[in-house]
């Protein structure tokens, strides 16, 4: 182990001690938020987004984060989450994204889809434009996403999507150091049947929604992987994973998932579920060098932390924050 790889353990080691003592080191208990922030001025496909900033109290400068929250819910699911990660001393932006004009999720299309990631991009450009307002710091941008959020969120980190052109940050993605994930679904929500046909309809929605094809591009981007010990999501039966009109076949046409979720055992017991999929995102990302971890919320279900649930998925943020 390299003298820059021994300090960034111990600074991770020690920020997590202190998190778990208190998090005396913080940002202690954040201002009131700010609600409703309109971070585009107009979206030909989806709604404007707006977003809330959960700030400290105490002065920055402070490492900055974006939640996304998942594709079926708003915003507000977030709020108790980002007001824990405020307090550790953290400002965090939480956007909603993939709206429909009428207040549904957008369209399950290739442009939909693609105007859900521009949105993203924006929302990220809008929180470093805008985090010294708050007493954020940008030189380090970390982005988080749960559920449909974590596949937005890993789409922006790592296919690098321009912001809507109604951006109020601006028109280019700039760096992002870090991504957290809380089971995000990598091959295409393999238990909601809409997916199913959404992909029949286009297949360039794989693309659309998956970093597969982006990954080797970004071999140093830090990743913090969260899942929880029972995600309580259904698995999905395999069938024959090489036959050509399987399911899975018509998510990886060229056959580098398949191989790879047989090397973690994953086709063993003829299923697919959130913890394969996790895992299968995870061993290519430290395959190709990635600081990565796979980190599990103990008693904990999909969208609901227990108290030690609670400490892993906070002491996420600081280890996303360390650097070399």
């Amino acid at each position: 182990m390299n003298a820059s790889g021994t300090a960034r353990r111990l600074l991770i080691g020690l920020i997590a001690g202190v998190l778990l003592a208190g998090c005396s080191a913080g940002g202690g208990t954040s201002a009131p938020p700010t609600r409703n922030v309109p971070y585009e001025s107009a979206n030909p496909v989806l709604a404007p987004g707006v977003l809330d900033v959960y700030a400290p109290a105490k002065s920055g400068p402070w490492p900055v984060v974006v939640m996304f929250h998942g594709g079926t819910e708003n915003k507000s699911y977030l709020s108790v989450h980002a007001r824990k990660v405020a307090d550790l001393g953290f400002v965090v932006f939480v956007p909603t994204w993939g709206r429909g004009p009428g207040g549904g999720v957008g369209p399950l299309t290739n442009d939909g889809l693609l105007a859900a990631m521009s949105q993203g991009a924006c929302a990220v450009e809008f929180a470093r434009a805008h985090a010294a307002e708050y007493g954020g710091d940008p030189a380090t941008m970390i982005v988080f996403g749960f559920s449909g959020g974590a596949q937005t969120a890993a789409m922006v980190t790592f296919a690098r999507p321009e912001p809507t052109a109604g951006c109020l940050g601006g028109p280019t993605l700039g760096a992002i150091d870090a991504l957290v994930t809380w089971e995000g679904n990598w091959l295409l929500s393999n238990n909601v049947p809409d997916w199913d046909s959404a992909l029949a309809a286009d297949p360039r929605v794989m693309d659309a929604i998956t970093p597969w094809p982006y990954l080797a591009a970004h071999r140093d981007r830090n990743v913090v992987m969260l899942v929880s010990e029972d995600p309580g999501i259904p698995e999905r039966e395999v069938g024959d994973p090489w036959a050509s009109d399987s399911w899975l076949a018509v998510r990886d046409p060229s056959g580098d998932l398949r191989r790879q979720l047989d090397a973690n055992g994953a086709l063993a017991d003829s299923k697919i579920g959130q913890a394969d999929a996790d895992r299968l995102l995870f061993s290519v990302l430290k395959a190709q060098g990635n600081p990565v971890s796979l980190d599990v919320m103990p008693k904990s279900s999909h969208g609901d932390l227990s108290d030690a649930g609670w400490k892993v998925f906070l002491a996420a943020f600081p280890k996303a924050a360390a650097k070399d």
